[in-house]
């Protein structure tokens, strides 16, 4: 078997890492799965914009744009923004992306919205999805970036973030997610995520397998901050948000911690 890339791939920001991830995800699926919940979470689009903090590839920011609303999309790694501004180039849809980490966030986007020069203050609406505020890596970083998202919202703004339901997974030996199937280019692309916890972080390790002329594998391995209820909660109070709404899936069925495999969390900033 042949691997196609070093295990250690988040430190990879070509857009060649990028396209292989945004071709490794059933879209269609996961957005029939998010957007109606944007949707009612965020309330119909207006003049304001919307933050899409961590947007990856793009796909929810076009899917979003594609109906009315304006969109800022941001991101740590510019092989992913690469790979974005090319689907909205495909999509015919105009979003502004912007690199930035969390830490930086408000300074960064600012001017993207143009709220400056408009007079008003912050973002309609903001959400963060895929594990990406676990992806901050520490409490420290996560409480850093929940302090920008208020920061970038306007008074009476919307927050949606959604992660993975931690505190069940940390029960499981071993946690594994997956298998997940996707079909780029005609060939079957598989992949699975095992979770290792230690007390305040979890190792999370990817391995896609395909075959075309030959078996193949592609791996990569990060470090997560395990976000819990308790702990959006208390960052969440301390920022001036006001959460709404706490869902453990997209069908926004009730929380349960021992129980659902996702935590959403709807809030205000007030």
């Amino acid at each position: 078997m042949s691997t196609t890339n070093p295990t250690r791939l988040e430190q990879d920001d070509s857009p060649g890492r990028a396209e292989f991830y945004d071709g490794s995800i059933n879209w269609a699926a996961r957005l029939g799965r998010e957007i109606p919940v944007l949707v009612d979470v965020l309330g119909p689009p207006g003049d304001g914009r919307i933050l899409d903090a961590g947007c990856g590839s793009g796909r929810q920011a076009l899917a979003l744009a594609q109906r009315g609303y304006r969109i800022v999309g941001a991101d740590i790694n510019e092989g992913m923004l690469e790979v974005a501004r090319r689907n909205a180039q495909t999509a015919g849809q105009r979003v502004d992306f912007v690199l930035s980490p969390f830490a930086t966030l408000y300074d960064a986007t600012a001017h993207a919205a143009e709220q400056r020069e408009k007079g008003s203050v912050g973002f309609d609406g903001l959400y963060c999805l895929g594990n990406s505020l676990a992806s901050s890596g520490t409490r420290q970083a996560g409480g850093e970036a929940i302090e920008q998202f208020a920061r970038c919202l306007r008074p009476g703004g919307r927050l949606f973030i959604q992660v993975a339901n931690y505190h069940r997974m940390r029960s499981e030996h071993p946690c594994v997610r997956g298998p997940r199937v996707a079909v780029v280019d005609g060939v079957e692309r598989v992949s699975v995520r095992q979770y290792h916890f230690t007390s305040d972080s979890v190792e999370v390790t990817n391995i896609t397998l395909w075959r075309d002329d030959a078996w193949k594998c592609r791996k990569y391995s990060k470090t997560l901050y395990p976000v819990t209820l308790d702990d959006l909660e208390t960052l969440c109070d301390a920022r001036g948000l006001r959460i709404d709404h706490v869902w453990g899936d997209y069908a926004r069925r009730a929380y349960v911690p021992d129980e659902s495999f996702d935590l959403l969390i709807a809030a205000t900033r007030v």
